[in-house]
């Protein structure tokens, strides 16, 4: 992607990307260092561009990817590239470009997770959220959900396939 920094006709290029991605361009006016009046809104997920990637995010941790759905995308190959979409399509916005299990998606706490944690002995204070994502990547947990509320997207291909993961994912999540 263009590095849109600074750039006065950033506005072109991003309703060009946000077009062929198939993304709905909402009027708004940016304040950071890519001047901008327009961003992307897909169901929950809005999309902002920064320098020379995307970030994409959602409000509530709830509303983001799901840690398996997030992981099949990561782990997709590009048809391009000839690599996995994880390095184009960045958990977190982590530049290593960690696997999301591996970058611990975020988690969401419940009362079925609290008594959970309390059979296994793990006191309050231990409750941190490395010791949660452990248990949960070694299977000790059952009522637990994790999620990736924030990526970062670093080329059109990524773009496009994580709308495609989106469209998935909520056709699926309500179809009847």
């Amino acid at each position: 992607m263009k590095n849109l920094a600074g750039n006065k006709e950033a506005d072109i290029t991003i309703k060009e990307e946000l077009y062929l991605a198939g993304i709905e361009t909402k009027n708004f006016e940016s304040i950071g260092e890519v001047p901008y009046n327009f961003i992307g809104k897909l169901d929950d997920w809005t999309f902002k561009r920064a320098w020379t990637y995307w970030i994409a995010s959602v409000e509530h941790t709830v509303d983001g990817l799901p840690l398996d759905i997030a992981g099949k995308m990561h782990e997709k190959i590009n048809p391009i590239k000839n690599d996995i979409l994880g390095n184009s399509i960045r958990s977190g916005g982590h530049c290593g470009c960690p696997h999301p299990k591996e970058f611990g998606a975020e988690l969401v706490y419940s009362k079925e997770l609290n008594e959970e944690l309390n059979k296994l002995g793990v006191e309050k204070k231990e409750r941190t959220f490395e010791k949660i994502s452990k248990l949960a990547n070694e299977n000790k947990l059952k009522n637990f959900k994790q999620y990736v509320n924030c990526y970062h997207i670093d080329d059109q291909i990524g773009l496009n396939e994580f709308v495609k993961t989106l469209r998935e994912f909520y056709f699926n999540k309500f179809k009847l």
